[in-house]
């Protein structure tokens, strides 16, 4: 074990973007009717499905942008229905169109180091999602990762969203008070600022090798945290963006 891993002994993730990938595909080129035709969907013309669950995407990321929006932030289903214009049988068809969408993947590199990792330290996982977990549970299954955390915090089961301490402090709740700490993720305000205020270590995933006075530790990639490469922020780093 490389000297960076060998400092801590929890390690809490975020995972769009740090383990999971694709997720979140929302543009102009998806056919969302397409997904709702393969659900079972058959009532609802193109262009209503398309433009509806485009519409929920828009208006959820603006509210999702907001920080009066992070301790407030609304369900999936209160977003379809406030941001698209859909009948109310409808909806749980269209949640499941919108999750479909939002869900990413897990390439087989980074649920291998999963595993590994999961064998020297304990992991937690703090992340954001608007839709309701299963979906996710089911690529944890499916990429063979269902028992590798010792907590699981979706934002989606409450209605706090990071940056929010309220995620990060749940997650804590886990693990005894002395645990040696170190937060991973790829975003600087969601991530890497809200874990360095309440105390915690902090590894920034930045391919561009941004620095940051928030950010203890630089990675790549996740799958560079075990390599020798793993790169310390000397403590004068000025702040990043």
């Amino acid at each position: 074990m490389n000297h960076l891993l060998d400092q801590y002994s929890v390690l809490l993730l975020d995972m769009n973007g740090t383990f999971m990938f694709g997720q979140d595909r929302f543009g102009p080129g998806e056919n969302f009717h397409a997904t709702y035709l393969s659900l079972g969907g058959a009532k609802l013309e193109p262009a209503q499905v398309n433009s509806g669950i485009r519409s929920c995407s828009e208006g959820m990321l603006q509210l999702y942008q907001s920080p009066l929006n992070y301790d407030d932030f609304p369900s999936l289903t209160e977003g379809l229905g406030r941001f698209a214009d859909f009948s109310q049988g409808e909806l749980p068809l269209l949640e499941q169109v919108f999750t479909m969408h939002e869900c990413g993947f897990i390439p087989p590199a980074y649920a291998a180091l999963l595993r590994r990792l999961s064998q020297t330290h304990q992991l937690g996982l703090v992340t954001n999602i608007w839709a309701r977990k299963a979906v996710w549970l089911s690529e944890f299954q499916r990429a063979g990762i269902s028992d590798v955390f010792s907590c699981q915090v979706f934002s989606s089961e409450s209605r706090s969203i990071k940056p929010s301490l309220k995620l990060f402090r749940r997650a804590l709740q886990s693990f005894p008070s002395d645990s040696r700490v170190l937060f991973v993720g790829d975003s600087l305000i969601c991530d890497i600022e809200p874990a360095k205020a309440l105390g915690l270590a902090t590894a920034w995933i930045n391919p561009r090798g941004d620095i940051s006075a928030h950010a203890d530790h630089l990675l790549p990639s996740l799958l560079e945290i075990e390599a020798d490469s793993a790169k310390t922020v000397p403590e004068f780093a000025p702040a990043g963006i």
